[in-house]
């Protein structure tokens, strides 16, 4: 990765964490960057944390014994990039599934239509590399493939709020 792309990445990642600072901010009801949770989330949570870490690690160790074989077509960044991605998707869906993914003090709504904002952002990023022809260069997954990792996590994330979100209303009725 030359040196530009690499200011650039950092330059995007820094960027991601302020507005995920100001998106915290946006979906607690009282304005906290903390989000709280009660004794059962937590517990839940633990639970979610450790399948996210074990999803990541059997994804890089599936990884690295298709390297022995043959070269993966995707820069390295990618291909770690998608493991984090896969991690989180674990750890958030599982997390939605044992009601401990929304805190106390989270409002539903606002979530789930930031969690779709998200996902259509990054997709249109992801659209627009692909029409460039910035997302497979020479036969090789290139680092705008991360944006459409992104969509799909954040997609799959909302649609489990978003489907735990009416049974809820289902079971109330």
């Amino acid at each position: 990765m030359n040196s530009y792309r690499a200011i650039g990445f950092l330059f995007g990642i820094t960027f991601g964490v302020i507005v995920s600072i100001f998106i915290l901010r946006a979906f607690n009801k009282n304005r906290s960057i903390r989000t709280e949770y009660d004794e059962m989330q937590k517990q839940a949570r633990g639970e979610a944390y450790m399948y996210g870490f074990y999803a990541m690690i059997l994804f890089e160790f599936l990884t690295m014994l298709t390297e022995f074989f043959q070269p993966i077509p995707a820069e390295p960044l990618v291909i770690h990039f998608t493991a984090i991605m896969i991690g989180v998707t674990v750890q958030a869906v599982y997390s939605i599934m044992h009601d401990a993914f929304i805190g106390l003090n989270t409002q539903k709504n606002r979530y789930l239509i930031i969690m779709a904002v998200i996902a259509v952002i990054n997709f249109a990023v992801a659209f627009a590399a692909f029409k460039d022809g910035r997302m497979i260069e020479n036969g090789v997954l290139m680092a705008p493939f991360c944006n459409l990792m992104v969509g799909i996590a954040f997609l799959i994330i909302g649609l489990a709020g978003w489907i735990r979100t009416t049974e809820g209303k289902e079971e109330k009725e």
